[in-house]
């Protein structure tokens, strides 16, 4: 058998295995309240209802654009499951002791952890996927059309995912254990990075090399973010939601996030693979 045909063995085996587990369906859950409570608390908090075409500064701000970028940080969420994809991916092993009878497999670990990474990104594709397609529906439910902008949400959230997925790895190669591999990857995510990303954009310095600014990209393809908040009516002479300016903001781009996110990807999993080749099981 080649290594080709051991690598998907492992895909098969361990994308079966997310599908089995029920945290596939709780993070599908956790997305979908998200969703749904977007579009209860919108129309219900907003004067007038569901965002609506408006200028602003001479600026066309459409209001399927700005729901659309609302929505989407459900699927954002969706992209964060690939935390709980992951967590064990390496460190279980260990931590188990399964590895004694798989690293005697005549597969190599690195067959291993692409195939493991891999069956993680599909599991968690398919709930991103899943996430767009209930969104979709929304927006032409409300405004009978969908922008063709959520093709590159979509794009950016995948990639999104495969940089968390990365980074999990990562932190699963230097953990004893599952559990810490999550929490770790959870407080670098919403704690750490969040914070200096947020430093660096109000003091006007680059912040697209922060893993927080992918996720933040996601809603990109539908305008910036000083545009979402001036067409649900904050911000429009300005200042942001805390007073201060919120141009700094506008900073990040496509190309530049792409960037950012695709050294988490390459950087996280090489990682991951060199640091768990030298771990040993006793």
């Amino acid at each position: 058998m080649s290594e080709f045909d051991k690598l998907r063995v492992v895909i098969g085996y361990e994308f079966l295995k997310h599908i089995r587990r029920r945290r596939l369906y709780i993070i599908m859950a956790i997305a979908l309240l998200a969703e749904a409570l977007a579009l209860i608390l919108v129309p219900t908090l907003m004067t007038g209802g569901f965002p609506k075409d408006q200028i602003v500064g001479g600026v066309v701000i459409k209001g399927v654009m700005v729901m659309a970028m609302i929505l989407t940080f459900g699927a954002s969420l969706a992209a964060i499951g690939s935390v709980f994809f992951a967590g064990d991916a390496i460190a279980g092993e260990f931590e188990s002791k399964t590895g004694f009878i798989l690293f005697t497999n005549p597969v190599k670990k690195t067959t291993l952890w692409v195939g493991k990474y891999l069956a993680g990104f599909l599991a968690v594709g398919l709930l991103i996927i899943f996430t767009y397609v209930v969104m979709a529906i929304a927006l032409v439910i409300i405004y009978h059309e969908v922008p063709v902008q959520i093709f590159g949400s979509l794009g950016l959230c995948l990639l999104y995912a495969a940089a968390v997925l990365s980074l999990t790895f990562l932190f699963s190669a230097l953990s004893k254990g599952s559990m810490g591999a999550t929490v770790m990857t959870l407080l670098f995510l919403f704690i750490v990075s969040q914070i200096v990303e947020s430093i660096l954009a109000f003091t006007d310095n680059p912040y697209w090399f922060m893993i927080s600014a992918g996720g933040d990209s996601v809603t990109l393809p539908y305008g910036s973010l000083l545009q979402l908040m001036q067409g649900l009516g904050i911000g429009g002479g300005g200042g942001g939601p805390f007073g201060g300016d919120m141009s700094s903001f506008g900073a990040l781009t496509i190309p530049l996030a792409i960037w950012g996110m695709l050294i988490y990807i390459v950087g996280g999993f090489v990682g991951a693979v060199l640091i768990s080749r030298r771990r040993q099981l006793a």
